[in-house]
């Protein structure tokens, strides 16, 4: 089991000064989001990819990819915006065969409109699958899909969906974002473990606090029954950090978010390792 962190909570500091933080926290593997500023803002730059490099390197856990997902909906009844979530998935996994990331998380479709998904969102999230992970399969990259948040218009923000599409395409794993469950109810994220763990190459852990995800855990304390869960059936893949720096009450200083880290990894180790 690798402690890992979502590169977005550090999104206001440079590529090697995420890396820097991170490690002082005693956290040795990185979710790189390939929307993290220092890095999006210059992507298309011949040297950008060369500079994540070099930072990601400074990690010696290595890394996993977080696909571009802002503004994009792989299920959007607008076709250029379905199109270019696919260019942009496709775009990812070749950043991750680059940079030697263990996996790429992707994100469901939604319906466009406030109302329940019907059967050609289905489709052109079966589309967005199919070309994504044809892709990944070409390139020995394991894709994962990670469940969404409950809501009128979500897709796999149950386990029954989520299993269904996992059934379709056998090549896809599955990234659980326990908060995105538990916002349902304690049993939904249960439910997710026992239908689906065998599935789980990243785990993305936070707590909600007031009715809003990405809480830290060590703050809260809500979740440990869905940690132990996890640990008692051998979760042994990557465990990420994902904290909102909105959720606090005051903007965070560098020593404030190294703080919050290391109290974080401490309250995992405390569970998975302890």
């Amino acid at each position: 089991m690798r402690i890992s962190c979502a590169s977005l909570f550090l999104w206001e500091y440079t590529l090697p000064g995420i890396m820097e933080i991170l490690l002082e926290a005693g956290i040795r593997s990185v979710e790189f989001w390939a929307e993290t500023p220092d890095f999006w803002m210059n992507r298309n730059d011949g040297t950008g990819t060369v500079m994540l490099e070099e930072a990601l390197s400074m990690m010696p856990g290595g890394c996993t990819l977080h696909a571009p997902v802002m503004d994009l909906n792989a299920s959007s009844i607008n076709d250029n915006i379905h199109e270019v979530t696919i260019s942009e998935t496709l775009w990812a996994l070749e950043l991750a065969g680059k940079i030697g990331a263990r996996a790429v998380t992707i994100h469901p479709g939604k319906r466009t409109v406030n109302r329940p998904p019907v059967e050609e969102d289905w489709q052109k999230f079966d589309d967005y699958l199919k070309a994504c992970t044809q892709r990944a399969d070409a390139m020995d990259i394991q894709l994962a899909l990670e469940n969404s948040m409950p809501s009128v218009s979500s897709m796999c923000s149950s386990p029954d969906e989520m299993k269904t599409v996992l059934d379709k395409f056998p090549s896809l794993f599955f990234t659980f974002d326990v908060v995105h469950a538990y916002i349902e109810s304690p049993g939904n994220a249960m439910a997710f473990i026992e239908e689906l763990g065998g599935r789980i190459i990243n785990v993305h852990v936070g707590a909600p606090h007031n009715g809003k995800p990405h809480y830290p855990l060590h703050r809260e304390d809500n979740m440990k029954e869905i940690l132990m869960a996890l640990r008692d059936r051998g979760y042994d893949g990557d465990l990420t950090i994902e904290i909102d720096d909105k959720v606090y009450d005051r903007t965070l200083s560098k020593k404030d978010k190294i703080r919050e880290l290391v109290a974080e990894r401490k309250y995992l180790e405390g569970i998975f390792t302890g």
